[in-house]
C-alpha cells in the first residue's frame, strides 16, 4: 500500500504583538539616570568667600586713609620694610622775618627714618636768604600725617599761606606764638586719634 503524500506547509507567523510588560512602580523615589544621557561632570564648587584685608605695614596706610581721609588712593610713596618707617609725622620748620616782624612756619611731611634729613633738606632753602632767622622745629607724630595735613590747610584761616599752602605766615606777638602753632597742632591729632578710636569701637559694635 502506497503512502499518501501530503505537503506540509510551515506556519504562517503570528501577526499578534507580545503583550507590553506592566510598569513598575518607583516606591522608592530614586530617580534611574537616562543610560543614553551624556555625562555630565561635577558640580562645580563655590567660590570661596573673599578674606577680610589683612592689616600689615603694607595695607595700613591704606586703611587709614579710608577712614580719615574718606579716599582709596594709597600713600604716594610705598611703605619700606623697616617698621619705624611707618612713624608718620607732620612737621614745621620755624623762622622769623625780624624786619617784617613775622614768624614763618614751612609744612611738610616725614618719617621717623627720613626726619633728619627733610629737616636739612628744609632748612636749606632758607639758609642764603638773610631776611630769614631760624629758630626751631614743631614735630607732630599721628595715625595719617596726610590727614593731619590737609586739616591743617583747612582750618587755619587766621594765618597768611604761600600758592602750595605749604607755607604759611603769622604775626609777631610774643615769643609763645611757636607755642601756640604746637598747642593747636596736638590738640587736632587728638582728635584725630579719637575719631580714629570712635570708628573702631564702631566697627566693635557691628561685628557681635
Amino acid at each position: 500500500m502506497e503512502a499518501v503524500e501530503q505537503d506540509y506547509l510551515p506556519a504562517a507567523p503570528s501577526t499578534t504583538s507580545p503583550k507590553p510588560e506592566a510598569p513598575v512602580l518607583n516606591i522608592s523615589g530614586r530617580v534611574k539616570p537616562d543610560p543614553d544621557a551624556p555625562r555630565k561632570r561635577g558640580k562645580k564648587k563655590a567660590a570661596p568667600a573673599p578674606e577680610a584685608p589683612k592689616i600689615n605695614p603694607t595695607t595700613f596706610p591704606v586703611i587709614l586713609s579710608r577712614i580719615l581721609l574718606k579716599t582709596d588712593v594709597p600713600p604716594a610713596s610705598a611703605p619700606k620694610v623697616n617698621a619705624s618707617d611707618y612713624t608718620q609725622s607732620v612737621c614745621f620748620l620755624c623762622l622769623e622775618k625780624p624786619a617784617s616782624r613775622k614768624r614763618v612756619y614751612h609744612m611738610f611731611l616725614s618719617n621717623e627714618k627720613e626726619l633728619g634729613k627733610d629737616y636739612d633738606h628744609i632748612r636749606q632753602l632758607y639758609e642764603k636768604r638773610e631776611e630769614y632767622k631760624y629758630v626751631n622745629n614743631i614735630t607732630i607724630e599721628c595715625p595719617c600725617a596726610r590727614a593731619l595735613y590737609r586739616r591743617v590747610q583747612k582750618e587755619f584761616t587766621d594765618v597768611q599761606w604761600n600758592k602750595q599752602r605749604n607755607v604759611f605766615e603769622t604775626d609777631m606777638i610774643a615769643y609763645r606764638d611757636v607755642w601756640s602753632i604746637s598747642n593747636r597742632m596736638y590738640a587736632m591729632r587728638n582728635e584725630e586719634i579719637d575719631r580714629l578710636l570712635n570708628f573702631m569701637k564702631f566697627m566693635s559694635l557691628e561685628k557681635s
